[in-house]
């Protein structure tokens, strides 16, 4: 059984979330897009980047990035090469490595306005990490552009996802037996506004959209406009999700507070559809225990059914990996960490509580909706932790040397591992981050 570390092990090639926060803490002032990333730096360097993990399976990667502006134009490529680790995205291998080229975009960037298109890797929304809205899993081929100003901040991004092939719905461990070949796109418009400096919030769209012999869909070229409307008015068959989430820093903290809704039953559901939502809160301090210390304290929850479908080709996934959170549905996972500084180095430690239910992302819908409700075919069981949840535990210690080298080491404990009931197992847990620039 392959259990990852589950970091979102792209995450390593976008900017390091903390070291803006803290920024956002000392000037007291949040920066917008706060909530989208990357926005593209305006350095022109080499950063080499090495992430190695050690737990129930190794592997280690490399991921050089090269970043260069002419002007107001620049571009940022990252080849990248892994050992071990078929789990996660690339997992074809040639010539016994894994290797792909997950960020290649060319950009436009002034103060006001950024426009980028290309491949790359992207996260969306303000949580420490694993956003439910968009993380980054996987690389996109997209277009994407903000627009900025003082007391706000909008984004609009489009992306061509991968074609599915095979039947297109699936409830109760039963298929239609109806194969399609369904193009699939992805667009998202994200609104950030900031009332005052210290306060900052947005709502977030996300329209799933596909179909057999689909040409480019143009209604993802509107960005002001409601995708809800344009399913009902234009009759298209889409899957609509949102987002609504804050940030505040005040004094020494950080907080943000996210709501993500993949489905609202705002009227009664005669299969009695419950809620498909997820909630995200976290705390940063700084300079509490000491001058340039850190504490991160963080709770995820998504509910049983979220980013799952009855058509199989609107699942919230790209090539069976997940859009949003790695950790996907149906669990909830707390962590604090500490950081205290000693010399060029920080010390502190990581303590993290993981349940996970054993609903997935491809679990067969439990109902047939083109069939009238019955007591056989609605919805059933609790909305969250189904089965036997596996409860996972970890304790490390977490040695920093600037914002250049971080090693964790610790170890990891299961209950009904593999939800298995009564099923233990400790396993050791070893981290190595490296990110050098040039």
């Amino acid at each position: 059984m392959i259990f990852a570390f589950l970091i979102g092990y792209f995450s390593i090639l976008l900017d390091e979330p903390s070291i803006r926060w803290q920024k956002w803490i000392e000037q007291e002032e949040i920066n917008l897009p706060y909530g989208f990333s990357p926005i593209f730096e305006d350095t022109n360097n080499i950063d080499i980047s090495l992430y190695s993990v050690v737990d129930t399976v190794n592997f280690v990667q490399l991921c050089p990035t090269l970043k260069y502006r002419f002007g107001e134009w620049g571009g940022v490529v990252s080849p990248y090469v892994r050992l071990g680790g078929d789990y996660f995205y690339p997992r074809i291998k040639k010539f016994g490595v894994y290797s792909d080229i997950p960020r290649g975009s060319i950009f436009y960037k002034n103060d006001n306005i950024l426009f980028s298109f290309g491949k790359d890797i992207f996260s969306m929304g303000p949580a420490f990490e694993n956003n439910a809205f968009l993380a980054p899993n996987i690389p996109l081929n997209y277009l994407s552009f903000t627009i900025k100003a003082p007391k706000f901040a909008f984004t609009h991004f489009i992306s061509r996802l991968g074609d599915y092939d095979g039947v297109e719905y699936e409830w109760n461990d039963t298929s239609s037996g109806y194969l399609t070949n369904v193009n699939r796109y992805l667009g998202i418009h994200r609104l950030e506004m900031k009332p005052v400096n210290w306060l900052a919030f947005s709502f977030s769209e996300a329209m799933l959209i596909g179909g057999e012999s689909l040409g480019l869909p143009f209604e993802l070229f509107a960005p002001f406009t409601i995708y809800y409307l344009e399913q009902y008015n234009q009759q298209e068959n889409t899957n609509i999700l949102w987002n609504i989430d804050m940030v505040v820093v005040k004094g020494r903290f950080l907080f943000y507070l996210d709501l993500f809704i993949d489905d609202f039953q705002y009227e009664s559901d005669p299969w009695k559809e419950p809620n498909h939502i997820g909630f995200y809160t976290g705390l940063e301090c700084k300079d509490i225990l000491a001058n340039n210390s850190e504490i991160l304290v963080y709770y995820n929850l998504m509910s049983r059914w979220t980013y799952d479908n009855i058509m199989v080709w609107q699942r919230y996934i790209d090539r069976e990996l997940p859009l949003g959170s790695i950790l996907g549905c149906d669990y909830d996972k707390f962590v604090l960490k500490t950081l205290y500084p000693i010399g060029l180095f920080k010390a502190g430690g990581i303590i993290s509580y993981t349940r996970r239910g054993e609903n997935r992302i491809t679990t067969p819908w439990p109902v047939d909706a083109n069939n009238p409700a019955t007591p056989e075919n609605e919805f059933e069981g609790t909305n969250f932790l189904t089965g036997t949840t596996e409860k996972r535990s970890t304790l490390a210690a977490i040695i920093k040397y600037k914002d250049l080298l971080e090693l964790t080491a610790g170890l990891i404990y299961f209950q009904n591992y593999k939800h298995e009931q009564g099923t233990t197992e400790m396993l050791p847990l070893l981290e190595l981050k490296l990110k050098y620039g040039i």
